[in-house]
Order: C-alpha cells, then sequence, then structure tokens
C-alpha cells in the first residue's frame, strides 16, 4: 500500500513538473519575430535604414531584393536590410542543402551582383548575422529610430560579417 501512495505521488508530480514546463516554454514567445527566427519561418519585412530619396523606389528595390534570393529553392526564409548602398542578405537554408551552403552563397552572390551591379551585398546564410538582422529590423520598425543607433547596428552586422569570413 505505501509503494502504490509512493508511485501516485511521483507521477503527480511528474505531470506537475512537465505542465509548469510547457507553460513557461508557451509563455516565452512575447510576440516578437526574433524569438521565433531561428525555428520558422518569419519573413520578416525589407527594411531601409534611411528613407532616401523616392521611398517607394527604395521599398520596390529591396523587394525585388527579396524576391530574387525567396526564389532559390533552397532556401527558406530572406531578410534584407539595406543602408545607402550596401545591402544586407541573410537567409536560412533548408536543412538537407545545408551541405550545399558555400555553393548556394556563391549562387545568390552572383544572381544579387549580376541584378543590382549599383549596390554592394553582404550574404549570409549565417544564423547569428540572420537572428542580429531581424533585431534591426525589429528596431527600425520603432517610431523616431534615431539614424545614428540604426547605421551603428548596420555597422556591427557588417564586422560580424567580416569576423567570419
Amino acid at each position: 500500500m505505501f509503494r502504490k501512495r509512493k508511485y501516485v505521488l511521483g507521477s503527480w508530480m511528474v505531470l506537475l513538473f512537465a505542465l509548469c514546463l510547457l507553460t513557461a516554454c508557451s509563455s516565452q514567445g512575447d510576440g516578437k519575430t526574433e524569438n521565433l527566427a531561428l525555428i520558422k519561418r518569419t519573413n520578416p519585412e525589407p527594411m531601409d535604414i534611411i528613407n532616401g530619396m523616392d521611398e517607394e523606389d527604395e521599398k520596390g528595390l529591396i523587394s525585388k531584393v527579396k524576391e530574387t534570393v525567396a526564389n532559390e529553392d533552397t532556401i527558406y526564409d530572406v531578410i534584407v536590410v539595406k543602408k545607402e548602398k550596401k545591402i544586407i542578405v541573410a537567409y536560412k537554408v533548408k536543412h538537407l542543402q545545408r551541405f550545399h551552403m558555400k555553393k548556394i552563397e556563391e549562387k545568390v552572390t552572383k544572381n544579387l551582383e549580376e541584378r543590382f551591379p549599383k549596390y554592394d551585398f553582404i550574404v549570409s546564410s549565417d544564423y547569428k548575422i540572420f537572428l542580429e538582422s531581424v533585431r534591426l529590423n525589429e528596431f527600425l520598425k520603432q517610431k523616431d529610430v534615431p539614424e545614428k543607433k540604426a547605421r551603428k547596428k548596420f555597422k556591427e552586422i557588417e564586422e560580424l560579417q567580416k569576423e567570419l569570413i
């Protein structure tokens, strides 16, 4: 009889622990894109740090850049952030294509440079670059974003990419 109570008490504790764990995991997602950026497709909107001359033309350009990269069948999520003539393009590769990441990066870079020769591209499949770009994107969505801070964050991502090479 004592063993039966111990077994029932133990199973209740395991159930309580599992319930607490599930509750904690589900409450972490506070709606921000960056929380799920590495797990699932986030499809972030392309952003320009500085809304330059013709905002519609610039928005169209970065949308075309994103569309060009997203059309690759080996890629499933892309983020594009632009600052003047430099454009960061970070993407996630489908799981089974991870063995060909270098080849995919070369192909994407070549396509972008051929299609948009006036711009310098920072192309990366690294998750850290992707996550930092998503954070910059979220930062740019806020109202009254200081241009100096946005430029600094963009520069940090550039430096991070240079470290990886």
